[in-house]
């Protein structure tokens, strides 16, 4: 166990670090779900809404500036993970395949990343919980808090996927903005309040969009829905992991041993000697004779 958790914990420092130098990233994980709830509750108009939710099994009456708060919180908690794991997988790239040549192994390489992304996706979760408690009161604050987790490690492990799979990061945020603003505008229940087209509860924030109005609105314990963010989390973490691998891979073959090799230099002195030998011989024969 010592041999497997020393190396793990090594690169798990690393990448805490990474993260903790990501000033910029830090200095948005704390003002971006501040200042987008407090939009959100100044200009969002209050009228009752009736929405279906899932875990509940029925439709529900709730304010529209109240949910336009919770899908601003998890749209701005999403692209915060997204963008962190993406940066950290992208930048330390080179660096891991450096290691990994060098001997270090993947997995511990690949565990410490996905560790420090679910101390990540829990901090922000327990953050923006916290402001929407401060906001208006919740229902079950706990069960808000575990449906802002599984959101938050379903754009996580994207952008870790994303990070090992792309070459520049243009393409990263661009990929983790569209991805947030498409899935949390189709779950947001003043746009869709039916939730029920084909297709739509195999996004990554249906389960955890379903389990928040669940635990902020009603007394319904929605874990089962919150948990389906989690299959998000594997799948994605595990297509970074497999995309890692093959990134990380050594093709060098180990060349076949010569039986002699000969420098220029004595190749080139061998031949004089021997065409001076072979000017010699008749000489030495024309004087015996």
């Amino acid at each position: 166990m010592s041999a497997y958790r020393s190396p793990f914990m090594t690169a798990l420092r690393f990448v805490l670090a990474a993260h903790v130098r990501n000033r910029l990233a830090l200095v948005l994980a704390v003002t971006f779900p501040l200042v987008w709830i407090c939009m959100t509750r100044t200009c969002g108009y209050h009228v009752t809404l009736r929405f279906q939710v899932f875990p509940v099994g029925d439709y529900i009456e709730a304010d529209n500036n109240r949910t336009m708060q919770i899908n601003s919180a998890m749209n701005a908690v999403t692209v915060t993970a997204g963008f962190m794991a993406f940066m950290e997988a992208f930048t330390s790239g080179p660096l891991d395949r450096r290691l990994v040549l060098a001997g270090y192994r993947r997995r511990h390489l690949m565990a410490a990343r996905v560790s420090a992304l679910i101390v990540i996706a829990a901090v922000l979760a327990l953050y923006a919980a916290t402001l929407l408690q401060l906001s208006f009161g919740q229902k079950q604050y706990g069960a808000l808090v575990l449906a802002l987790f599984t959101a938050n490690a379903a754009f996580g492990g994207i952008g870790i996927m994303l990070g090992s799979l792309l070459r520049g990061e243009l393409e990263g945020f661009f990929t983790i903005i569209m991805a947030s603003i498409i899935d949390s505008g189709l779950q947001n229940p003043g746009m869709n309040p039916p939730a029920d087209q084909p297709g739509l509860p195999l996004l990554p924030l249906h389960g955890p969009s379903q389990a928040a109005w669940a635990a902020a609105f009603t007394e319904t314990w929605p874990a089962a829905y919150a948990a389906r963010g989690l299959v998000w989390f594997a799948l994605t973490a595990t297509a970074g992991l497999l995309i890692f691998c093959l990134r990380t891979r050594s093709y060098h073959r180990p060349r076949p041993r010569s039986t002699s090799t000969r420098l220029p230099a004595q190749t080139a002195d061998s031949r004089e000697a021997t065409s001076s030998a072979a000017g010699a011989r008749p000489a030495r024969k024309s004087t015996e004779c």
